[in-house]
């Protein structure tokens, strides 16, 4: 039921609410339609005394749905014996098992003895591991045609939606103990030392998350927030196994503010060889997590926890939107680093995130892909987790935390236990929150692709005030041709002093202007998106000069800048867009521009003697921390000479050609202006022979050569790197136009030291084919 309007009429709402929970109750009823049946409990009996093959019996609770003759199960393993309500069946097929005499509605039983093969997937991930030290399943299969991989350990209907009760009984190898999903009922040893326990999961869970181990584990035994707390481990410290794991003492009530109560009764974590896996209360951890404090240990440990709501209480209708569960749980990731530092801090390593996701995984995943309807070989890709939990971010920003997570927590509520698809994520949470929310996941989840938004300001329309602003947004899109519906975009505006005030800008369609907005101060600067709200195609920095204190980073905005002495005092905001600048291509001389570019925002148009520094990276360079920054940019047989940096004060203004200079090499550096101006900023292969290089600062020429470092102090060395293997002659001219040092015989890259007292010069460089001319300041 998708709701009409942003904000509906109370009695509409309601009719609508009591609908929508009707409609997760019967969830797993109308999935199952195809199917006619419905296993409401497994009574399992694991022998694993004695390796592999292991021994199994399996006694299923079973109602019919609808007329059939036969139902089938899954099981990789050789079958003893198949009984129907205590009668062998004739053929002991286990996927053909007759069902005469049964009514629709009845309940029936079918009991398979059989033999497992400890089967595991071809990818080396899903499956019945059996290891030197330890037994254990992980139970989501990667390569096989069927994610859901319970088969591997029991007979079952494999699927996502067909969810059951469970009683575990295992037997171990002598001298090993079990850990299983559930809550412990007993626990013995026999004359032989193997130990017999029983566990009981009291609700209904798909067969993918139900896990069993043995092994000759360690425990540690807590409690927390009020759960019992089982971690069982073989090779790791046991103080810092406790230390890995003291984060859940803040994520698990933060989790519980955020999506609801805890369901399960226990929170359990067994150290394993090979992968991690969210099974109820065993929660399988690969092994490098718990042996130190690791940012990615610790965003494991949390995004496992994570599907005990994204998953395990309510779960994807089919693999297709995956997403639901493993962007939600990778978003829980998020929520547990601000528990445990800070927003701050979670944002930070959200914009990391971000940034990889906008670089790479479309490449990964073969193209941008909408998150749903994913097809089957990339329902584990990085679009599904790692733009899965962007999506839940952006949507979180969207609605706002108080009124997001409210949504959830309804959401988690009202389809406990149940599965839902992203449709009936759309409407459920448009009618929880008020908010159509058909336009977000039209663009986000049934779309390709991101958006990007483009923000200036101007003098506003009619009072005529300092504080008076017009704003202006333009939307475009990458990877999709399509745009967003429903935009909601944060610009924070920030004074002279540095108050804030942050406006949210609502409207449809590609763009918007709003002529006149009275801000409670006159705006030096603006930024889009501060607060990290939006998953758009923008990640956002700042750098900050204290003083003349070096190169300065901006890392997540592949930016720097060089400050040449302590009067520099001020804060630079630096937005880096993975999308093309806008008009920059229709430049004369422009061939092609970089598909990327910055705005940079201070509250000074000009910083004389500050040096940005723009990052560029040559497309497949193999040492590239950075890989496919400059996909499509520039290759080998493209020479630096022809690559330039562009600049606009505004959108309303015209592109030019500021600077060549750089640092660095061919394949990996920074282009460098000096007296950085704000504004926007490209990169662009250019026609030298039709586009002129003008300095956007002093409105004059600048040149193919390179300094660095620019400023240096006196007596210290710089290099000089032109584009010529020729020797040259060196000359620094002072401010009164006087030749203060002089030098025959330089080669590129060779360092100097030119003895002149402090100041601002003017460097020639000149030989036989080139002259050129740049500035150097010395301290």
């Amino acid at each position: 039921m998708q709701p009409k309007r942003k904000h509906m009429k109370k009695a509409t709402r309601t009719l609508i609410i009591l609908q929508l929970i009707a409609l997760c109750i019967c969830t797993n009823l109308r999935a199952q339609v195809a199917d006619s049946v419905d296993v409401l409990h497994y009574s399992l009996e694991l022998d694993l005394s004695n390796g592999r093959p292991f021994n199994g019996d399996a006694l299923l609770t079973v109602r019919l749905l609808q007329p059939c003759s036969a139902m089938g199960l899954d099981l990789d393993g050789t079958v003893d014996s198949i009984r129907v309500n205590g009668v062998r069946t004739a053929t002991g097929d286990i996927h053909n098992i007759l069902l005469g005499g049964i009514a629709v509605g009845d309940t029936f039983t079918v009991a398979v003895a059989y033999r497992g093969s400890g089967h595991v997937e071809s990818y080396g991930f899903g499956g019945f591991h059996f290891d030197n030290d330890m037994s254990y399943n992980l139970g989501a299969a990667f390569s096989e045609a069927l994610h859901p991989i319970g088969h591997a350990v029991y007979p079952c209907r494999d699927n996502f939606h067909d969810k059951a009760t469970y009683t575990i009984h295992m037997k171990t190898t002598a001298g090993w103990s079990a850990e299983c999903s559930g809550m412990l009922q007993s626990r013995s040893i026999d004359n032989n030392g193997c130990e017999h326990t029983t566990w009981e999961i009291a609700q209904p869970v798909c067969t993918y998350i139900v896990g069993v181990s043995q092994a000759a584990y360690r425990r540690i035994k807590d409690t927390v927030a009020g759960y019992p707390l089982t971690i069982g481990y073989t090779t790791q410290d046991s103080a810092t196994t406790r230390n890995v794991f003291a984060l859940l003492d803040a994520v698990v009530p933060k989790f519980e503010e955020c999506f609801g109560p805890y369901r399960w009764g226990r929170i359990g974590y067994i150290g394993t060889a090979m992968g991690s896996m969210e099974h109820v209360n065993n929660i399988a951890l690969a092994r490098p997590a718990m042996a130190s404090v690791s940012l990615a240990g610790q965003s494991t440990i949390a995004h496992e926890l994570g599907h005990a709501w994204f998953g395990n209480l309510v779960t994807c209708e089919e693999e297709g939107d995956m997403w639901i569960n493993e962007g939600g749980a990778s978003f829980c990731s998020e929520v547990a680093r601000e528990a445990t530092h800070s927003r701050r801090a979670s944002n930070a390593t959200y914009q990391q995130d971000l940034d990889k996701v906008l670089r790479t995984t479309h490449h990964s995943d073969g193209a941008y892909r909408p998150l749903h309807g994913m097809p089957h070989a990339y329902t584990y890709g990085s679009t599904t987790y790692d733009k899965g939990a962007m999506v839940w971010h952006s949507l979180r920003g969207y609605l706002g935390d108080s009124l997001f997570y409210a949504s959830v927590r309804t959401l988690m509520e009202r389809c406990a236990f149940s599965n839902i698809d992203a449709y009936r994520l759309r409407d459920s949470l448009s009618l929880y929150s008020g908010h159509d929310l058909t336009g977000f996941f039209d663009f986000h989840v049934f779309n390709a692709g991101f958006n990007n938004y483009n923000v200036s300001i101007g003098q506003g329309d009619g009072y005529q005030s300092t504080n008076n602003v017009k704003v202006s947004i333009q939307q475009s899109s990458v990877g999709t041709d399509s745009l967003m519906r429903h935009n909601r975009v944060p610009v924070t505006f920030i004074s002279a002093d540095g108050a804030r005030h942050k406006e949210w800008f609502s409207f449809s369609g590609t763009d918007t202007v709003v002529n006149s907005l009275l801000l409670p101060f006159t705006p030096a600067l603006f930024v889009l998106d501060l607060d990290c709200e939006l998953s758009d195609a923008a990640t956002i920095d700042s750098a900050d000069i204290v003083g003349g204190n070096g190169t300065i980073p901006a890392e997540m905005a592949f930016f720097a800048l060089r400050a040449p002495s302590p009067e520099h005092m001020t804060r630079y905001y630096v937005e880096h867009h993975y999308a093309p600048a806008q008009d920059a291509d229709t430049l004369t001389g422009v061939v092609r521009t970089a598909g990327r570019y910055w705005a940079v925002r201070c509250k000074h148009a000009i910083n004389n003697g500050v040096t940005g520094r723009f990052r560029y990276i040559r497309q497949g360079y193999a040492n590239s921390a950075y890989e496919n920054l400059d996909e499509g940019f520039y290759n080998r047989s493209v020479s630096l000479d022809s690559i330039v940096l562009l600049w606009r004060s505004d959108p309303a203004s015209p592109w030019q050609a500021v600077s060549h200079r750089r640092a660095g090499n061919s394949n990996d550096g920074y282009f460098l202006l000096d007296n950085l101006r704000t504004g926007e900023y490209t990169l662009a292969v250019v026609d030298t022979n039709l586009l002129a290089i003008a300095d956007a600062a002093a409105g004059t020429a600048t040149t193919g050569a390179a300094l660095f470092p620019n400023p240096v102090r006196r007596g210290e060395a710089v290099a000089v790197e032109v584009e010529s293997n020729a020797p040259f002659a060196l000359t620094l001219i002072d401010a009164a136009g006087r030749t203060a040092w002089h030098r025959d015989g330089c080669r590129s890259g060779e360092r100097v030291a030119p003895s002149v007292p402090a100041g601002t010069y003017t460097v020639l460089i000149e030989n036989n084919d080139i002259t050129l001319q740049s500035k150097i300041i010395i301290l």
